[in-house]
């Protein structure tokens, strides 16, 4: 049989410069003669790939190179099966940095082989930078009640981590909560006196919502940074990186409660900053470069200057498809180095709402080209249990890697993930003659509009179910649904999964993994039903011309199969952790249910 001409690839990222030359290799690739040359005149990660019928030379200006070369190779491969076409590639990156930030402490802490898994997926899409956000899910020895029952991460876990990335050419850098975000250690009786706020903490309910709201350190009391910084003396030294992300994000109580007086004679910024020059004081003296997230000093910009330096990075974050260039601008106006990260829109959801989340990453990366920005760092949170279990990250992972390094081409992203990541969808080969792909296979079109369903989240519910009043709490969204329109998105959830159902038995590998959309189609078909129930039972109102039948008792059989399949896929890649918080959450959603509906 005849091979047709391939013009096209399902490459990511999307390389820079492809030729198609005359011919074919003659031998099959595992077969073929691969030359790989240093050339001391190309530089960074540029490579070249020369196919021709009796060889293939891989050229680049380093190892690192060469591997992305190979990367680029293994994904012809995958592209042509049985014959790989004569070709030319030269290529380089957009961003120098280009990286993955994946929250390991508000929910899932991964064994260590799913984030071995993890990154051999980033080097896959030529990502070079990863960084894994820890609170409490780090095993400190000083500070055992910190972590306990929470099935940490351990310095040996941490060592060989770092060492897997550096095999695959990762950097894998320490992210330290160091300022906010000290939820679990502010309500230790050991250290609750350190808090911001003059609350006995200890004393207080468990609450997902007030762990993202509060606990900043008191940064008037000397034990504070102390306390810092013990923690990074401990931690820092299990990485191979030259840089140490330390926070310093969301600091909301900065100046509310002991330093109030203090914030009104100086201002906040100048507690935030004080503060903050001493925590990167700890991380200069053992020998790297600190990090800090940007949102707080973007507040105060004539601060900016009396935290930079030329081994400072700002992590400029903006999570939203309306962000504009200000924020890009404004850091480069002021001089210093910093990385966009934009968000892959998965947090507190059970399916990742892809649509958001490549609008705000191309318009992310498309700025901080423009605006000189050094890195693109992809981030991956897990606010309220992180329900988002990790395949639902990887469109928006694949996607940060594409557009970081190559801002100007993110054609058939869609048809190149599914097949790329899935082996779905078949090959340019089979598809394509001239280089006409399809532009968006159907796995890419379910993801898009799962996640598009419902803007309503899980910690929506939690905060429903704990009647907490704040950001979280939603319930007007609820009241003002049409009961038709929401009956037509539950039969179209039940649809979805049926042909996520139908694709998982193409999935020749990884068909653990892919249940992880079945599952999320199956928690989303059951919470729009939810809603119904609510409107119905506890908001009064009349949803009997839907043409859907939703009863109490459904909800509360289909709602342990969700809670008992969500147990069964975290257990399956990752520690318990805290589970139990979600878990806790469904069981008083399911007992709400039987309440409202018998009152």
């Amino acid at each position: 049989m005849e091979i047709p001409r391939v013009d096209s690839f399902f490459l990511i990222p999307h390389v820079k410069d492809l030729r198609v030359c005359d011919g074919f290799l003659d031998l099959p690739l595992a077969e073929a003669p691969i030359y790989e040359c240093i050339d001391e005149k190309m530089d960074g990660e540029r490579y070249s790939i020369v196919i021709s019928p009796k060889s293939v030379r891989l050229t680049a200006a380093s190892p690192i190179g060469l591997f992305r070369a190979r990367t680029t190779l293994a994904q012809l491969a995958m592209n042509c099966p049985s014959k790989i076409q004569c070709l030319e590639i030269h290529d380089e990156p957009d961003y120098p940095v280009r990286g993955f930030y994946h929250d390991v402490t508000r929910g899932r802490t991964p064994t260590v082989d799913t984030l071995k898994q993890l990154v051999d997926t980033l080097a896959f899409y030529k990502i070079n930078h990863m960084q894994l956000y820890v609170e409490h899910s780090f095993a400190f020895s000083k500070m055992s009640e910190l972590w306990e029952g929470k099935t940490p991460l351990t310095a040996e876990d941490i060592r060989e981590i770092d060492r897997y990335c550096v095999d695959r050419h990762v950097d894998l850098v320490p992210s330290l909560s160091t300022f906010g975000h000290l939820y679990e250690l502010l309500r230790l009786p050991r250290f609750e006196h350190l808090n911001e706020l003059d609350i006995k903490a200890s004393a207080t309910v468990r609450c997902l919502w007030d762990r993202m709201a509060h606990y900043t350190l008191d940064v008037n009391n000397p034990e504070s940074f102390e306390i810092v910084k013990g923690m990074i003396e401990e931690y820092l030294p299990l990485f191979s990186s030259q840089y140490f992300n330390i926070c310093c994000d969301e600091t909301f109580d900065l100046g509310k409660g002991k330093n109030a007086a203090r914030a009104e004679r100086e201002g906040v910024g100048r507690l935030y900053v004080d503060f903050v020059k001493k925590i990167m004081g700890v991380v200069r003296s053992m020998g790297k470069k600190p990090m800090l997230w940007g949102d707080i000093v973007l507040k105060h910009p004539e601060l900016i200057s009396e935290l930079s330096g030329d081994d400072v990075t700002f992590l400029n974050w903006e999570y939203t498809p309306e962000v504009t260039h200000e924020p890009v601008k404004t850091f480069q106006d002021a001089g210093v180095v910093q990385y966009v990260c934009p968000g892959i829109n998965g947090w507190s959801r059970f399916a990742a709402d892809v649509d958001r989340a490549c609008t705000n990453i191309s318009r992310m990366a498309r700025f901080g080209k423009e605006f000189g920005a050094a890195g693109l760092l992809n981030t991956d949170w897990g606010d309220c249990g992180q329900v988002n279990l990790l395949a639902n990250s990887y469109h928006g992972l694949a996607f940060g890697a594409d557009m970081a390094w190559n801002v100007s081409s993110n054609d058939d992203f869609d048809a190149r993930f599914s097949f790329l990541q899935w082996g779905i969808g078949g090959s340019p080969q089979t598809f394509c003659r001239g280089g006409n792909l399809p532009s968006a296979p159907e796995l890419g079109k379910l993801l898009r509009e799962l996640g598009a369903l419902t803007e309503y989240h899980f910690g929506n519910l939690y905060a429903w179910i704990n009647n907490k009043k704040c950001l979280w709490y939603k319930e007007d969204i609820v009241k003002e649904m049409d009961p038709a329109e929401l009956s037509q998105k539950i039969i179209r959830a039940a649809e979805i999964k049926r042909e996520l159902i139908k694709t998982a038995d193409k999935i020749v590998d990884k068909k653990s993994e892919f249940q992880e959309y079945i599952w999320a189609a199956s928690a989303i078909e059951w919470m729009l039903s939810l809603f119904l129930i609510k409107k119905k039972y506890e908001y009064a109102q009349d949803v009997t011309t839907v043409p859907v039948s939703i009863v109490p008792e459904r909800i509360i059989t289909d709602g342990n199969i969700v809670m008992e399949e969500f147990k069964a896929l975290w257990r399956a890649r990752n520690r318990e952790s805290e589970l139990r918080d979600v878990v806790d959450t469904f069981e008083k959603i399911l007992r709400k249910v039987d309440e409202i509906s018998h009152a």
